[in-house]
């Protein structure tokens, strides 16, 4: 053989496999959170990562070179600013060459993705993530255009088992894999021992984007204020920003209960709170995969969950890590949250259990299931 061809073949060899990951944004949501966790790990196992943002709101912690369109277009307005995200974004994938793109971003619009698909990532073998089980985000509601849309597909990830089964289903595709949201364990408790002035009476914490809509924030102060937590000294700490802040504030001061229920601004550090908290709380209507409740279990706190789909049937155990109480169920989560703090041996039980109840999502367990779909190119 030619030399200069045995040199290529070893050049080729160490060559890394490059992945552009694409997302909206890192900063505000458990899907920005994971997808610079994907970053990270992807980058931890040796690919060469590079991240594109459609939006200039970065916060969480990533790996890669950062590609802020946003940044980019700030002089223009409008279908201008649009237009040039896709030209950049074209011109950013033909040459670079990479040899898979990860589309992490919510896809509510079937024509532009049609679009983006077509005439960006071309033919770049292309992995779409699906975060959540409300399918509006990502498919179109005509079952055959979301076919169309994602046939051809390199593959589709869902992050929960349930919503994989829907989506398959709903819109007949042979594709669909699980692979869970994974979590750094050694990253996130040195978060959690950061300083920062947490409260001092005990509280439970419900944290993430305030959109009542999708989290059902009224369910949570309905069920608290019913339940014996304010008369035992139990706070409410409600930790985050969104839409319906002002509408949830409200609801809480015709409660009279604006002593009990304290609400803090966002962070991109919550775990020092989650760390402290009695147990954390989730009463979304729908999810993908809530990564609040492995975050809270990573730090050995329990949860109370309604059993959504998708996501807290596959983390939370009654007895072992916390209570799942079915969807909607009032009575049943006020009692749940009862039993939490007068339950005393049920309690220490649920603590016991939280860690070694999320040892499948750690990064190193998660970070194999990528690799088994990202090899490198013959």
């Amino acid at each position: 053989m030619d030399p200069i061809e045995v040199f290529d073949i070893e050049m080729e060899k160490e060559r890394k496999i490059r992945i552009c990951i694409m997302v909206s944004s890192l900063g505000i949501g458990g899907a920005e959170r994971s997808s610079a966790i994907l970053s990270r790990m992807l980058s931890d196992v040796g690919y060469d990562i590079t991240i594109v943002s459609i939006l200039d709101h970065v916060v969480y912690n990533y790996k890669g070179d950062l590609v802020n369109l946003e940044k980019l277009t700030a002089i223009r307005k409008g279908l201008r600013k649009r237009w040039d995200k896709f030209v950049i974004s074209r011109k950013l994938i033909s040459k670079n060459k990479f040899d898979y793109i990860i589309d992490a971003a919510p896809r509510p619009s079937w024509f532009r993705q049609w679009f983006i698909n077509t005439f960006v990532y071309q033919k770049t073998d292309t992995i779409f993530v699906v975060h959540n089980y409300n399918l509006s985000s990502y498919f179109p509601n005509s079952s055959f255009l979301g076919k169309k849309l994602y046939q051809n597909s390199y593959e589709l990830v869902g992050v929960s088992k349930e919503s994989v089964l829907h989506f398959k289903k709903k819109y007949q595709l042979q594709k669909g894999r699980c692979i869970y949201n994974a979590f750094d364990e050694e990253y996130w408790n040195n978060l959690a021992d950061e300083e920062v002035k947490v409260p001092s009476e005990p509280y439970i914490l419900s944290y993430g984007r305030i959109t009542d809509e999708s989290k059902n924030y009224k369910f949570l102060i309905q069920s608290y204020t019913t339940s014996r937590l304010p008369q035992k000294g139990v706070k409410l700490y409600i930790m985050g920003d969104g839409p319906d802040k002002e509408m949830i504030q409200n609801l809480v001061r015709s409660c009279k209960m604006e002593e009990n229920i304290i609400f803090l601004g966002f962070s991109d550090n919550p775990f020092p709170y989650i760390k402290k908290a009695l147990f954390t709380t989730l009463t979304s209507n729908y999810e993908g995969f809530p990564m609040v409740l492995v975050e809270s279990l990573a730090m050995g706190t329990p949860v109370v969950s309604v059993d959504c789909k998708s996501g807290p049937s596959e983390i939370v155990v009654t007895g072992d890590n916390g209570i799942l109480v079915p969807l909607k169920d009032q009575e049943s989560y006020k009692n749940a949250l009862n039993k939490m703090i007068e339950d005393e041996e049920f309690y220490n039980q649920c603590v016991e259990g939280t860690k070694k109840s999320v040892t499948k999502f750690k990064i190193e367990n998660i970070a194999p299931q990528w690799q088994a779909i990202l090899p490198p190119k013959i």
